[in-house]
């Protein structure tokens, strides 16, 4: 019997962990593996699986593509009706039932970890226990199967072929399983075990990805830290050995210990990315959702790790939880925004099938879409006006904020605001306002809009260095205070004396200066941006090279 297993991810750069982990542990030549994004035709996605010939399709399946799967599926079965099709995955592990009554061409379904089904199912040609199928045309639900205790029994997923084909994609690794919490509106907290790879397997593993060169491996471990004796060993394992590839953790952010910040210290620049999820600040929440955090011990840790630098840190927020209205989720925001992560993730509450805060939605006055993500409209402390305002500020805050681009600039103007959230509360009605939500605006036309936001000419010269920075080769924005000059062609060579280029570009002593000018941006400045924001003309020169500035002020000594 020849088996597909098809997963189809939510962006190209991504990968799938479950259809690689599926395919190596059934060590069968008769099952590959084949992945879409959920940006593709489901024509195109059918045509392909259905050239393929196999006899029995496995679609993995989430909340971003279960309406794909459910379309391909459904095609699928109409063109080749011989062809067994399987469903699996979080999606439809929990309303099995529902699913298989509701959807007449799925053959069945396999409940929670696929792994050790999948095999029995695919050696023995039939239902076994951990699946949901038909006899005699009426659905019927096997006994639950027992969890893999033992991870280490399950093979690497990645060969050395699929690594260098897949060069550039973000790779996902799972070291454990399970998560010691019980957020309620968690998926992991359905799974009352944590269980751990062997740590010496683990090593070998990540020294692979390492050695392959791998750009980012992505931990889909719920809580990276849990043993912090673990996570500390393997921490220094890749410090000593994880060479060019960045690491990326889930993390209990007051579970870092000394020893940990420590380490994080000797660590190269970008080789570890931290996603904290904070979620709340309001304690009425946070014991509603049955979480264990204790924020005072997160602002520790997330200062600690802040001060060493090089580690880049993204915390995360849900708005929609219990007894979070919209004022004390302003607090929320501002608390952790304050504790200047990298991102802050502003997300919504979604009520994922099989979750204890599903079951609570009359408890709470949940009202949600019916359809994949299940996201929140309101409940007894949020409205729909109030969930459409945070919908609001989220877009502003992802393009001025999170983007990264205009770091300058949102310093500045957030200095004239006692509340972060407010000030993008304000971005966002003057965004609404002014109709820009109605239609896409590319990256020049944002600076536009914030320029527009802020008429000051202070501001707009920082606005420039913002532009120039994160915009190499673009002219001088129309918006500017003053316009490129051309007289810089000239004047430039001047500055660039042997002195100059010793104290402030030591890298490119000894090179003619007509070869170091092609890396250099010239840019006159009515305003001192890079030092005190006083009116002093200025030049800064931009080293798209070495990505530094370096300030000239003419009149005064450098």
């Amino acid at each position: 019997m020849k088996v597909l297993l098809a997963a189809v991810n939510a962006k190209y750069i991504h990968t799938s962990l479950s259809v690689r982990t599926l395919k190596m542990y059934a060590n069968s030549d008769d099952v590959e593996f084949c992945e879409y994004t959920i940006n593709e035709r489901s024509e195109d996605i059918l045509r392909d699986i259905y050239e393929k010939k196999a006899d029995a399709v496995l679609f993995s399946c989430y909340i971003w593509n279960i309406s794909m799967c459910l379309d391909v599926a459904q095609m699928l079965k109409k063109v080749s009706p011989n062809t067994t099709i399987i469903f699996g995955g979080p999606e439809v592990s929990f309303d099995d039932v529902e699913y298989m009554e509701k959807y007449s061409f799925i053959d069945g379904i396999m409940r929670g970890e696929g792994e050790a089904i999948f095999k029995e199912w695919l050696d023995s040609g039939k239902m076994c226990s951990g699946m949901t199928g038909r006899i005699d045309g009426k659905v019927v639900r096997f006994p639950d199967r027992e969890l893999i205790h033992d991870l280490s029994s399950i093979p690497f997923p990645y060969t050395e072929e699929d690594i260098n084909k897949n060069r550039g994609k973000l790779i996902y690794y799972e070291s454990s399983r399970g998560c010691p919490f019980r957020c309620s509106y968690c998926l992991s907290s359905t799974s009352h075990s944590v269980r751990f790879r062997d740590t010496e397997l683990v090593k070998k593993e990540l020294k692979f990805f390492a050695d392959h060169d791998v750009k980012i491996v992505k931990f889909v471990d719920r809580t990276f830290n849990a043993d912090r004796k673990r996570t500390c060993e393997l921490v220094k394992f890749l410090i000593e050995n994880g060479k060019n590839t960045t690491f990326h953790f889930e993390v209990a952010a007051d579970l870092i210990n000394d020893e940990l910040i420590a380490l994080f210290k000797q660590a190269p620049k970008g080789m570890f990315q931290l996603e904290i999820g904070v979620q709340s600040t309001n304690d009425e929440t946070i014991r509603a959702i049955d979480r264990k955090t204790d924020f005072e011990g997160i602002k520790r840790a997330v200062a600690r790790i802040k001060e060493i630098g090089g580690v880049h840190m993204h915390l995360d927020l849900i708005a929609g939880l219990p007894f979070e209205d919209i004022n004390t989720f302003k607090k929320s925001f501002d608390d952790v925004y304050r504790l200047g992560s990298d991102v802050l993730q502003l997300g919504f509450l979604k009520l994922l099938r099989g979750t204890k805060i599903r079951n609570e939605e009359n408890k709470y006055g949940y009202v949600y879409n019916p359809k994949p993500p299940y996201e929140i409209l309101k409940n007894d402390f949020m409205s729909y006006d109030d969930i459409l305002l945070l919908k609001g500020i989220e877009e502003v805050f992802e393009r001025y904020n999170n983007s990264g681009i205009f770091e300058n600039s949102i310093k500045y103007l957030l200095k004239k605001w006692d509340s972060p959230f407010e000030f993008f509360k304000d971005l966002w009605k003057f965004y609404e306002r002014n109709g820009c939500n109605k239609v896409g605006q590319s990256r020049s036309k944002l600076y536009d809009i914030l320029a527009d936001y802020c008429s000051e000419e202070c501001f707009r010269d920082i606005l420039k260095l913002d532009f120039l920075i994160n915009n190499k080769g673009l002219n001088t924005p129309k918006w500017s205070v003053s316009q490129y000059d051309r007289s810089l062609l000239k004047e430039r060579f001047e500055i660039l004396t042997e002195d100059f280029i010793r104290d402030n570009l030591q890298e490119y002593a000894n090179i003619p200066v007509k070869e170091i000018v092609k890396n250099l941006h010239f840019e006159k400045f009515d305003y001192d941006v890079l030092l005190d924001f006083e009116k002093r003309k200025n030049i800064i020169i931009f080293d798209n090279k070495y990505d530094r500035r370096i300030r000239v002020c003419r009149d005064l000594e450098l």
